[in-house]
This record gives structure tokens, C-alpha cells and sequence, in this order.
């Protein structure tokens, strides 16, 4: 009798499409992919615009089937809010990385590079970005984050003689609802106003915001 082997390949596996199947042991392999394929559909507005997503939709991109997807989320709430915040993360990551490489410049100059750091991550991720501030709410941690990041940078102000015209609490909320006030208007302010793109906004903000306080 001829051997069988002992992992036959099932028509599901060998579907056109279909991607193949982990090994035993490389569930985090698909958990990623699953995650990769969510994050591809939340950036592509045709996708996410025609009709609600589904998990099918989901598994349709990563190349699996759909029940696959329970092996790590349980539903579609967890997978988007897993998603969403990998997003977050990636913002948060693009700031710091703005706060590390600016280090040793004035306080103002550290606040501008911030703020146009998280312009440039909402004009490199449009949908995404927009998606993400929809979901706040759901993602108080990660939003709680990056207002501690806002914060630092305008209370750094305060030293070498600076002063903001508001308190620093205040000033933080100030500065990051203008910045992202803004780049919700960008595209379409320009048809009102002729203010220039929104990194001009910033350097004029960052400038306005702070006055030099004269020694006593």
C-alpha cells in the first residue's frame, strides 16, 4: 500500500489565494499577517468607503479563512482596536523619535519638530490617521500618551527664560487641537484662506506661542 503523507494538502490550502499554512508553532506569524492585512484595509479609503468591513474582508486580504481569524481576536471590536492601536504606537514612535533627534535645540524649536512630526504621519496616512481619531474614545490610553507628549514639549518652554501666554495645561491643549484642527482643514482651506501648507501653520504657531520673558 503506498504511503500517504502526513500532511496532505486540503483543496482549502491549494485555493487560489489562499495563503499556506503556518506551521505548528508560528501562530504569532498569522496573528501578524491578520494584523498587516487589517492595517492595508484601513489605509485604502475605495476599500473601507463601499460597504461595512468584515471579518470576511479581513481574511479575504491576509489569505485565510475567516474562522482562522478567532484563533487570536474575538471578534471584529478586538482586531480593529488591536489594529488602531499598532497606529497609535507607530504616531508615538514618529514623535519620539522627533523629541530624541532634537534634542539640545531651544524648547521652541523642540516643540516645532514635534508638532511637524505629527503632521507628516497624518499626511503619509491619510485614511488611517482619520480612522484612528474617529476610534479616540476607544483608545484612551494610547490618546492619554501622546498628550503627555504635548505636554513635555510645551513645558519645556518654561526653561531658559521662556514663558508661555497661557498655563502650560492649557497651552498643550491649545497647541494640539490648532495643529490637528489644521490638518483637518488642509485641502480645503486653501480655497478660503491663502495661509500656506500646515507646516507653515507650525513654525508660525510655535512662534506665537511662546514670548521671551526679560529678566527682573
Amino acid at each position: 500500500m503506498a504511503d500517504h503523507p502526513r500532511n496532505p494538502v486540503s483543496p482549502e490550502d491549494s485555493a487560489p489565494g489562499r495563503r499556506p499554512r503556518n506551521a505548528r508553532g508560528e501562530g504569532d506569524r498569522l496573528r501578524e499577517e491578520i494584523l498587516q492585512a487589517m492595517l492595508r484595509l484601513i489605509a485604502d479609503d475605495t476599500r473601507m468607503g463601499v460597504v461595512p468591513l468584515s471579518l470576511r474582508e479581513v481574511a479575504r486580504e491576509a489569505g485565510v479563512t475567516a474562522p482562522a481569524i478567532y484563533l487570536h481576536f474575538a471578534d471584529k471590536d478586538e482586531l480593529s482596536r488591536t489594529a488602531v492601536g499598532m497606529l497609535y504606537e507607530q504616531l508615538i514612535g514618529e514623535m519620539d523619535r522627533a523629541n530624541e533627534t532634537s534634542d539640545g535645540l531651544t524648547p521652541a524649536r523642540r516643540l516645532a519638530e514635534l508638532a511637524h512630526a505629527y503632521c507628516r504621519f497624518a499626511e503619509n496616512n491619510p485614511p488611517s490617521f482619520r480612522v484612528m481619531f474617529a476610534a479616540r474614545d476607544r483608545h484612551p490610553d494610547e490618546t492619554g500618551r501622546l498628550a503627555e507628549r504635548w505636554r513635555a514639549a510645551v513645558a519645556r518652554l518654561a526653561e531658559t527664560g521662556m514663558r508661555t501666554t497661557q498655563s502650560p495645561e492649557a497651552a498643550a491643549v491649545l497647541v494640539w487641537s490648532a495643529v490637528h484642527g489644521r490638518l483637518l482643514l488642509e485641502g480645503s482651506s486653501g480655497q478660503v484662506w491663502q495661509l500656506g501648507g500646515v507646516h507653515d501653520f507650525v513654525e508660525e504657531l510655535t512662534r506665537s506661542l511662546a514670548t521671551v520673558e526679560s529678566p527682573r
